[in-house]
């Protein structure tokens, strides 16, 4: 009888050891289904109920980001078409500008007679052209525009999206981005 109870005794303390291996085999095999679903929120959601279902919880969002995580869709949702404001800005350049929301083609580049320009303290310019756009030459962009008047330029799109200007009659390009 008293070896009953050793076997006993030592049964029970060996079990919260052993109940963790037979746990971690049990959650191997969930994440594994949940590897298997090819839908990125879908997976997801199955790695979510893994881990509430074993009782894991997260650590508290802030409630900017608890909204929007809040739900995930179980099929991939279509884009909703942002409504178009009247008094948006449209053409090249105005995907940058904020709060800018603008139906239409996408233009490859425009041009334009340029009604003021203004350089800042360091040399860059800031061109406003005849169609009401202001451009202005961005931070990084070390070249220079010498001439004071200029009457026509050309804005294109460029690399990794960019904007880059030309001046009519100069080979200089000029990165710039659209403030208005």
């Amino acid at each position: 009888m008293n070896r009953k109870m050793i076997f006993a005794a030592a049964l029970l303390a060996t079990m919260p050891a052993i109940a963790p291996a037979w746990a971690q085999d049990g959650i191997r095999a969930q994440l594994g289904s949940c590897l298997a679903i090819p839908g990125v929120l879908q997976r997801l959601a199955c790695y979510d109920s893994v881990a509430k279902g074993n009782g894991i919880t997260s650590a508290a969002r802030p409630p900017a980001a608890a909204s929007v995580y809040s739900s995930v869709p179980s099929a991939p949702a279509t884009r909703q078409p942002p409504p178009v404001v009247a008094y948006a800005p449209a053409g090249l350049g105005s995907e940058r500008l904020p709060q800018a929301q603008v139906a239409g083609t996408r233009t490859a580049q425009i041009l334009a007679e340029v009604t003021k320009l203004t350089f800042d303290g360091r040399g860059r310019f800031t061109m406003t052209l005849d169609n009401g756009e202001v451009w202005r030459q961005v931070v990084g962009d070390q070249t220079l525009l010498r001439e004071k008047h200029v009457s026509t330029v050309r804005i294109s799109r460029g690399a990794i999206g960019s904007y880059d200007l030309t001046v009519s009659g100069r080979n200089a390009v000029y990165t710039v981005s659209r403030l208005q």
